[in-house]
């Protein structure tokens, strides 16, 4: 009784042993940045097996913040490659510059006068989503704002002071911070009420309201093509990521199986010894 007890505890620290391992990446790759004036960062869950959103992300970065940001340590071939797109195609379509060879760097076009221009030379992004966190991104791209004091005339919520320009402002529209009336919480968690049963409110300032008519692309719209653009960047952080973490689940399971055969085993040989 006692050597089948010491088995029990033996198997559950090793199935425990190897959830934890399974789970301890996951944990710090959602983990992001703090999002400051903006708050909690919006919960961003990636989709690195939806092609057509790493498509549409691949076309806004390089269309819109490639000129600055360089990838460097991605390829141009590689990414063609991995998104489903024909290499003519991409080719034809997403690089500008003919003299680039499929297995060149993605190194920008970005002048060493930036750093003049901006106060900060802008960094390359391809590991942005692994040090800022995809929840950070998809925060930081949705949270500018107009801010006639800034040298660019906007801000931004989740990294204040920010030397970047608004480069999606014609999409999204123009930003600004407003203030709502929104209700005041009791002690019990819900809402106050006056003697007449009406909700009792106190304004409250730091919310973010595009000015309607000033985007092209509408609130879900803009959500979307920042969501396809995060997970764009997710991608290109870890370019083996979906990969890794399919075979995971088979790694998991190949120790679940060997671990139960294993503790079998050692039953079967210790009969001897009751």
């Amino acid at each position: 009784m006692i050597l089948q007890s010491s088995n029990s505890s033996y198997l559950i620290r090793i199935l425990t042993f190897l959830i934890f391992i399974f789970c301890l990446n996951s944990l710090y790759a959602a983990e992001g940045g703090p999002c400051k004036d903006y708050g909690e960062c919006d919960k961003f869950e990636y989709s690195l097996n939806d092609m057509e959103s790493l498509q549409r992300g691949a076309a806004t970065y390089i269309n819109y913040c490639y000129g600055c940001h360089s990838l460097q340590y991605s390829r141009w071939g590689r990414v063609a490659n991995d998104l489903q797109i024909p290499e003519e195609i991409f080719f034809e379509n997403l690089v500008f510059d003919k003299s680039i060879k499929p297995g060149d760097l993605m190194t920008g076009a970005m002048s060493e006068d930036s750093v003049n221009w901006f106060g900060v030379a802008p960094p390359d992004l391809t590991l942005v989503s692994r040090y800022k966190g995809d929840d950070w991104i998809y925060s930081y791209l949705r949270a500018y704002y107009e801010d006639a004091s800034k040298q660019y005339g906007v801000n931004n919520l989740v990294y204040p002071g920010t030397a970047m320009p608004n480069v999606l402002l014609s999409l999204q529209g123009n930003q600004r911070l407003v203030c709502k009336n929104i209700p005041v919480i009791a002690k019990n968690g819900g809402e106050k009420r006056d003697e007449f049963g009406n909700t009792i409110t106190k304004e409250k300032c730091g919310f973010l309201e595009v000015e309607e008519g000033t985007g092209v692309l509408s609130k879900e719209e803009f959500d979307t093509l920042i969501y396809d653009l995060t997970n764009f960047l997710v991608y290109v952080g870890e370019p083996i990521k979906a990969t890794r973490e399919r075979i995971g689940w088979y790694v998991v399971f190949y120790f679940l199986i060997f671990t139960a055969l294993a503790s079998l085993l050692y039953r079967e040989y210790h009969k001897d010894y009751k």
